[in-house]
């Protein structure tokens, strides 16, 4: 029985080592967003499994990770990550909002579920209008989480998983904005109180 007990240990630890992109699909949480946050590759290219090894139905328009600060030194760590709910806005050149993750909620996503996850599914909105925009990011009450201090150009076109950094169409945030990355992480520049 003891033998049998360790074998199906060691496949479980086995199974969850080796899972990849696909570690956390299929969990369940009956939790609010707030409370059941977890770990989900923050600080990684998050198109990179959304939009290559998963089903369609999970990938990703733009993805990214927000953290409390942009000196973060460990990118595993949750205590470094920003929780919450958070609404991703980009605006055109007058700082209208011409996007808003908030009209593109996907009901019943377990995306929401990662703590500092920032997406809009590609099924809620394909495309963004080829365009260059402001990146703002708010919580779900408009406090205003974060600005980027440079312009985002968008060209319409697909995630090149062959062009992660593509600074012609910036959809996957975490090939740029990574510790040691040709950014910092993307950080709350405001008030780190408004991170649950």
């Amino acid at each position: 029985m003891k033998r049998k007990l360790f074998f199906s240990l060691l496949l479980l630890t086995s199974t969850l080592m080796f899972s990849g992109c696909e570690g956390d699909e299929g969990e369940e949480d009956e939790g609010s967003t707030t409370t059941a946050q977890g770990w989900h590759f923050q600080g990684r290219d998050c198109l990179a499994c959304h939009n290559s090894d998963l089903n369609e139905d999970k990938h990703l328009l733009f993805g990214g990770t927000l953290y409390k600060s942009a000196t973060v030194t460990d990118q595993d760590n949750l205590d470094n990550v920003c929780g919450g709910e958070f609404v991703v806005n980009f605006l055109d050149s007058s700082l209208n909002t011409i996007y808003s993750s908030k009209d593109y909620v996907a009901v019943g996503s377990d995306g929401y579920k990662a703590k500092g996850n920032l997406f809009i599914l590609q099924r809620e909105l394909r495309l963004f209008s080829a365009q260059t925009y402001t990146i703002q990011v708010t919580d779900t009450n408009g406090n205003v989480m974060a600005v980027s201090n440079n312009t985002h150009t968008f060209t319409s076109a697909d995630y090149d998983s062959n062009n992660p950094k593509d600074y012609a169409n910036r959809l996957s945030c975490n090939s740029c904005h990574i510790q040691g990355g040709d950014q910092p992480p993307l950080y709350v520049q405001a008030n780190t109180n408004l991170c649950q």
